[in-house]
């Protein structure tokens, strides 16, 4: 194990920039990233690692990765060696890859993938397809890396979509579906339904499947897909319940209720990824859950930037909300817990994302917003700012707005100019979750922090 901190930095950046390598000119074509050949052929280059474990697989428009680290986190408590692969990070790769929910030291993550880069190159070098892309490199070091730790189950969020996600060669035991809304529509399609069609398309034979999906028409979409696949569904609502009263969930599955758990995460709307979280875990383990595992799961679970507290007087929040729904979903979380502060937003969004669907609940209350970009970085380029303060100044033409690009800068003026009883509310991109995060949270100090878990 390396201690020498510059050396274990070094060591970072060069898995950092093999992996940003992989990116090309284009950085996202569906045509091109979303293929299932590639993936496929590195598999089996590598000797097929994701045949060995068992897995959860998560995906839905909002809350999988939330779900994705409950489930987790409550399976760790019940005494399984777990991993567990999100996406994206919001400030360094190892947030991608845990096990047992802590992230894994840079040194073991470079280890495994001086392993995939030969597969890498025989992949670029025989497949029709080309190589590898950026996320399809990430999703091999996964598959490698719970190989080779003989992780007894790994909980796996889906990247994009469902059906054509890299992901998707798996055959878990379990597939999650947590929400659909309209987002990606220009890859996954133009509504909800079509939405649904790509995201149930991570079902398999025989799986048992938990949905959270609240629309009738999605609902029956997932329940003829599980048919098709003989697999057996669990449909939040109907199947199994949930409750959230004073800040305490009760879930109420077919033959057992869990109650009196508390979430470590805010938002109501994280009921509903606990109450899918139980029923996953439940459903992968045959009902052999504790309820103190189900308890400590739940009580210990936590995901940066998702209404995450970075400091208070004044308090600031941190909160990915980057499609319209997650947007309705913080707006109701943040004013039914702070309702009394007056608000500062910071704001950016990924180039692509309807601005004017996203913003108009965010204005309501608020006392004024910052308009930054977030920097470049992975497949994605940030909003212009100033196309996003004409469309803010086109719904709300009296709420005072600037522009500072730099979003460390913008944080900054924001802390400054709010009062101690204010609310500093940083939200948009996850990209900008983790510029921003870094204030707090130097990605420097992460980094060794993983090294010193491993030792």
């Amino acid at each position: 194990m390396i201690d020498n901190r510059e050396e274990v930095l070094l060591t970072y950046q060069k898995l950092e920039d093999d992996l940003t390598n992989l990116i090309p000119k284009v950085r996202f074509n569906k045509d091109i990233n979303m293929k299932l050949e590639r993936i496929t052929h590195l598999m089996e280059v590598l000797g097929n690692p994701h045949n060995s474990f068992k897995s959860i697989h998560v995906g839905g428009t909002s809350g999988k990765g939330s779900t994705s680290m409950l489930i987790a986190s409550i399976l760790t408590a019940q005494g399984y060696k777990t991993g567990l692969h999100l996406s994206p990070h919001l400030q360094i790769i190892n947030e991608r890859y845990q096990i047992n929910c802590q992230p894994v030291a840079t040194t073991k993550l470079a280890e495994i993938f001086e392993r995939v880069k030969p597969a890498i190159d025989r992949v670029a070098r025989d497949n029709p397809f080309g190589k590898p892309s950026y996320f399809e490199a990430q999703v091999a070091l996964a598959f490698c890396l719970f190989e080779a730790q003989q992780v007894d189950v790994a909980i796996i969020e889906v990247g994009l979509g469902g059906r054509l996600d890299a992901t998707n060669l798996l055959s878990s035991q379990v597939s999650v579906l947590t929400s659909v809304g309209l987002d990606h529509t220009e890859i996954l399609g133009d509504t909800i339904e079509e939405i649904s069609q790509d995201k149930a398309g991570i079902i398999k034979d025989s799986q048992k499947v938990v949905c959270g999906f609240s629309q009738e028409t999605t609902q029956e979409i997932v329940k003829q897909r599980c048919q098709e696949k003989n697999a057996g569904l669990w449909q939040l609502g109907k199947d199994f319940t949930f409750s959230f009263n004073c800040g305490l969930l009760t879930v109420n599955l077919p033959d057992k209720v869990y109650d009196n758990l508390s979430l470590k995460m805010l938002g109501e709307f994280q009921a509903s990824n606990g109450a899918c979280a139980v029923a996953a875990a439940y459903l992968f383990l045959q009902g052999k859950v504790s309820d103190i595992a189900v308890k400590k799961g739940l009580a210990i679970a936590s995901i940066p930037g998702r209404m995450e507290i970075l400091q208070t007087q004044p308090l600031v929040i941190l909160d990915g909300a980057h499609n319209p729904d997650k947007m309705a979903s913080a707006s109701r979380a943040i004013n039914n817990l702070f309702g009394d502060k007056e608000k500062i937003v910071v704001f950016s969004l990924k180039e692509g994302k309807v601005a004017k669907d996203i913003l108009p609940c965010l204005l309501v209350n608020t006392k004024s917003i910052i308009v930054t970009a977030f920097r470049i970085k992975g497949l994605w380029e940030p909003c212009s700012p100033e196309e996003l303060a004409e469309i803010i100044k086109s719904i709300n033409p009296n709420l005072p707005s600037s522009i500072i690009h730099n979003p460390i800068d913008a944080v900054k003026y924001a802390v400054s100019s709010a009062k101690l009883n204010d609310l500093v509310w940083i939200t948009g991109s996850l990209y900008l979750a983790g510029d921003i995060r870094e204030y707090w949270h130097p990605a420097s100090a992460l980094i060794m922090a993983a090294e010193a878990e491993a030792i």
